[in-house]
């Protein structure tokens, strides 16, 4: 219990912008999902907070991270790494980067607005520390174009680490994992929430198929392209409500802007 409390104290930043996310913060992991197969997910990382697992982001460039703002807003940089080239714990092939700086997105800084709750991690500020190094297992995410919009009725799959149980004792997963979803309208999404700014929704098959604590900052993919982002849910990871993720689309400018690779020093 003691540290399960300390990880909604790392990652759930209670503020939030309308009173049903602050009733129901989530901070998801995968349950009900499959194991990832070796390099199947090249791009997903966790991320360490003090060494313990928090979130999850993907790699866009050999510098830089994508994850949840809420993973990181109020945190120091230099308290979390990134491990990437792995996808079952203790494969010798992972590799880990320290952070050296963190950009949250000014709206959420501003308003806690989870229709913002988008971030970036630099593993090597302006500086050829440690970049990521591409093969096989490390590999950056593809995103969409600026505002393009994904179909509804069409089959995603949710990636992340962690707990695969929540009720009744937290199991956390040894293995990344997957779970095909399918995205639905802003209709049928508004039915069972509010606030869907900037938000795709979806649904697995069953009520035991959902995000759950602890996977922040994940992906939602349409085969190697990043549509959305991990971002909000409910409390109980079995009830059934659709899955919000944030509409990667709507930030592509910005994610660019601000993943710029530095240039080499001489």
């Amino acid at each position: 219990m003691k540290q399960y409390i300390l990880l909604l104290a790392f990652c759930i930043n209670p503020d939030f912008s309308s009173a049903e996310e602050t009733q129901n913060p989530l901070e998801p992991r995968v349950i009900g999902g499959r194991n990832a197969t070796k390099n199947e997910f090249p791009f997903v990382v966790s991320l360490l907070y003090h060494g313990d697992p928090q979130c999850t982001g993907t790699i866009i460039n050999r510098f830089k991270v994508l994850t949840a703002a809420h993973c990181i807003s109020g945190t120091t940089y230099d308290k979390w790494t990134v491990k990437a080239g792995f996808y079952i714990k203790g494969d010798p092939n992972t590799i880990e980067r320290k952070v050296k700086s963190l950009k949250v997105h000014r709206i959420y800084v501003a308003k806690r607005y989870l229709a913002f709750d988008i971030a970036i991690m630099d593993v090597s500020l302006y500086t050829v520390t440690q970049p990521f190094e591409f093969n096989a297992a490390v590999q950056p995410v593809i995103f969409p174009e600026f505002h393009q919009k994904l179909r509804v009725g069409t089959h995603a799959t949710l990636v992340g680490w962690g707990v695969t149980q929540f009720r009744p004792k937290t199991v956390r997963s040894l293995v990344l994992k997957a779970l095909e979803v399918v995205t639905i309208s802003k209709r049928q999404c508004k039915q069972r929430w509010k606030n869907l700014h900037r938000r795709i929704c979806a649904v697995g098959s069953t009520t035991l198929k959902s995000s759950c604590f602890g996977d922040s900052g994940g992906p939602l993919m349409v085969g190697n392209v990043q549509w959305g982002l991990i971002s909000g849910g409910t409390t109980n990871c079995t009830a059934y409500k659709p899955l919000k993720f944030l509409e990667v689309s709507m930030f592509t400018k910005w994610i660019k802007h601000f993943s710029r690779i530095p240039r080499q020093k001489n």
